[in-house]
């Protein structure tokens, strides 16, 4: 169990604690003592499920210290400019059909300082889309493109509502950005994505994608 959820539970005890000595306080003819009761208890309450909600966002973040690989990625050719492409992640594997020359993939990161990191709210990240470019300028602009969500969208968008409210909670929030990767595509190559806190890193992990990647570095 995380410290926002146990905080979040703390708070909503104290504050039901609260409302019932109000109702006490009220069947015993004290009106002002319940009133003051009751309305620091729903503001304790109002407290809890503001946590509640911000640590259930947080699962959809995973908590971010080190560079450490999130998932690998496998293309096999179908056609000119065309490739089916074969996602890992941890357990998951999923097919997409990428248009293009190059292969690109984004995730969204949340820096957190100061108090926030004292309750643990690490840097996080949450991969966000995975699509295809083309090298060419005018291929991009005419040709087919595609483009794949990898994150289911919350009812409370963390990262939305961080940049959103950027000036309340600027004291805890030390930077929220985009962070995207993107190297060439061709049949068989295999790269390995990671993420720390500067942001995605992408390796080639076999001699194809090695020698993709020197092409089109020009080496």
């Amino acid at each position: 169990m995380s410290v926002l959820t146990l905080t979040s539970i703390v708070l909503a005890l104290v504050g039901i604690l609260m409302c019932l000595l109000g109702v006490r306080r009220l069947f015993r003819r004290q009106p002002f003592s319940a009133i003051k009761l009751e309305l620091g208890g729903l503001l304790v309450l109002l407290l809890a499920a503001l946590s509640f909600v911000l640590a259930s966002n947080l699962y959809m973040y995973q908590r971010l210290v080190y560079e450490a690989p999130v998932a690998e990625i496998e293309f096999n050719q179908l056609a000119p400019q065309q490739y089916s492409a074969t996602l890992l992640r941890g357990d998951t594997q999923q097919q997409y059909v990428i248009q293009g020359d190059e292969w690109q993939l984004d995730a969204q990161m949340l820096l957190w300082h100061g108090f926030a990191t004292v309750v643990g709210l690490d840097a996080q990240y949450r991969l966000h889309r995975l699509s295809g470019r083309y090298t060419k300028i005018a291929d991009e602009q005419e040709k087919v493109r595609s483009v794949y969500a990898l994150s289911d969208t919350a009812d409370v968008d963390l990262w939305s509502l961080a940049n959103q409210n950027r000036n309340l909670i600027e004291w805890l929030l030390d930077a929220s950005y985009g962070s995207a990767v993107y190297l060439p595509m061709t049949d068989k190559a295999r790269y390995q994505i990671s993420i720390g806190r500067s942001g995605l890193v992408a390796r080639p992990v076999n001699l194809v994608a090695k020698q993709a990647v020197s092409r089109w570095i020009g080496l």
